[in-house]
């Protein structure tokens, strides 16, 4: 395991700000360039802002998780989920609004995040506001895509009954070929949506072994603006995440596949989490839940902190958020290269207030430095939830801890502690036979999960202990 506060002496590898000169971790590329499972083809949803190209992707992925939101520019990375038709599976990247005569800094981020889906795109679907018809930002964004030699289908939104379908063929004017008329909001023509899709989809290699299910995915959780997005471009070694010094650039959790080593690591970027009475806006809330939403599907959730507050009670709120979703933790105290405080002090307050006991990496997205030591952490702390305790172990360490400290006694009684086994992994779930189960209080049981994380070496990671009476 990694101790708090381990921090190499080597020497800053990035050549300039905020990117390192070589990617620590290498991002698998298929369908043009692509992180999307082996052998699936790539879709991507692209429009103008507000259109209701998140509503298509939660449409046709079959799920709730890009934000909608009635404002423009919910959508800010590009989203990816899968979706299979008739057998047939593909990828899907929901994409940011291209407003080409916003000329905000975020814009053009959030612009430019869609085309680079585009060029890594096997079949495209502009979506078009059937109830307002084609407007001049949507004649740039075609414009755009016949500039890319894209397969294209023109996505008709909006279109609830007979009558908006009929004014929607107008779209043909935009010169982009086959016009389809759906409603994503109420399902409408969906069907006969998806057949097309997969018509026009190409057939790629298939690589024989879905190993997506199989690989270790790790969320990167924390505040806003503490450097989340930084750090996955810095181990990316590309733009992939927009980043900006404004709080709150990012919406939706955003999945990225890499290559470290001969592993294969799913990486989810997520939203910053706020404190529940400081989320104004419908969609933060909706971004707060995706947060927690992919700590749940994760594995091991990076919480990133600001080397220059120190840790605070956000954090280890982010932690225990975390670990109640069954997610291993460690915390990433990034911007070491602006604040360097005493590791070993925060270190101590971490344990007595954080029931895991995450270790601590310290790291700069700037610089580079502390960077390659995440992933390996990360790792660490996977192998160390699957893996599995020998009962002989157990008990070994069971009747040391009796000795240590007697159960508590209620009259005449006290608890005894009879046996220990673990009954599950991934993280590791462990049921424990006593004499009297209602004589266990809350704060033995703690001490008990505490001295076993101690022992076995499960620093930073969910201890579940099932008591039950013996009979």
């Amino acid at each position: 395991m990694t101790g708090h506060g381990d921090m190499g002496t080597g020497k800053p590898r990035a050549s300039r700000p905020g990117m390192p000169d070589r990617p620590l971790g290498r991002e698998r590329h298929a369908a043009s360039g692509s992180t999307v499972a082996p052998g699936q083809p790539v879709v991507a949803v692209v429009g103008y802002p507000n259109v209701g190209k998140s509503t298509l992707f939660n449409r046709l992925t079959g799920r709730r998780e890009a934000v909608v939101d009635s404002k423009p520019g919910a959508t800010r990375d590009r989203r990816q989920g899968g979706a299979e038709w008739n057998g047939r599976q593909f990828q899907i990247l929901d994409t940011g609004g291209i407003d080409e005569a916003d000329e905000s800094t975020l814009a053009r981020d959030i612009a430019r995040q869609a085309l680079r889906a585009i060029d890594e795109a096997d079949l495209i679907l502009f979506v078009v506001d059937a109830a307002v018809g084609a407007t001049p930002g949507d004649l740039e964004v075609a414009e755009r895509l016949r500039r890319s030699h894209r397969p294209v289908i023109v996505v008709a939104n909006k279109c609830d009954n007979a009558d908006a379908e009929l004014r929607a063929q107008d779209l043909w004017g935009l010169g982009l070929g086959e016009v389809v008329t759906v409603s994503a909001l109420h399902g409408r023509n969906i069907g006969d949506f998806l057949d097309l899709i997969v018509e026009q989809l190409p057939v790629l290699d298939d690589p024989g072994d879905d190993a997506l299910g199989r690989m270790p995915a790790f969320c990167i959780l924390g505040r806003p603006n503490v450097g989340k997005s930084s750090i996955l471009n810095a181990l990316l070694g590309e733009e992939r995440m927009i980043v900006q010094d404004m709080p709150g650039t990012t919406r939706d959790p955003v999945d990225t596949i890499i290559e470290w080593g001969d592993r294969e690591i799913v990486l989810i970027d997520t939203a910053g989490l706020r404190r529940r009475g400081r989320m104004r806006e419908r969609v933060e809330v909706y971004s707060q839940q995706r947060a927690l939403d992919a700590a749940a599907r994760s594995d091991v959730a990076i919480v990133v902190a600001d080397a220059a507050e120190g840790i605070t009670e956000a954090d280890l709120a982010a932690c225990d958020e975390a670990a109640q979703n069954h997610c291993a933790t460690m915390i990433a105290l990034n911007k070491w290269d602006l604040a360097r405080p005493d590791l070993a002090d925060l270190a101590g307050r971490v344990r007595r207030k954080s029931r895991q006991h995450p270790p601590i990496v310290a790291c700069s997205a700037i610089t580079g430095e502390g960077l390659d030591r995440i992933i390996p952490a990360a790792l660490r702390l996977y192998e160390k939830s699957h893996t599995r305790l020998s009962t002989h172990d157990l008990n070994t360490a069971l009747r040391a801890l009796a000795e240590e400290r007697p159960g508590p006694r209620k009259g005449k009684q006290r608890l005894s502690m009879r046996f220990l086994v673990q009954t599950g992994v991934g993280p590791p779930v462990f049921r424990m036979e006593v004499n009297d189960r209602s004589l266990m209080t809350r704060d033995y049981g703690f001490w008990i999960e505490n001295r076993l994380r101690d022992r076995f070496g499960l620093a930073g990671v969910p201890v579940d202990i099932e008591v039950r009476s013996r009979r």
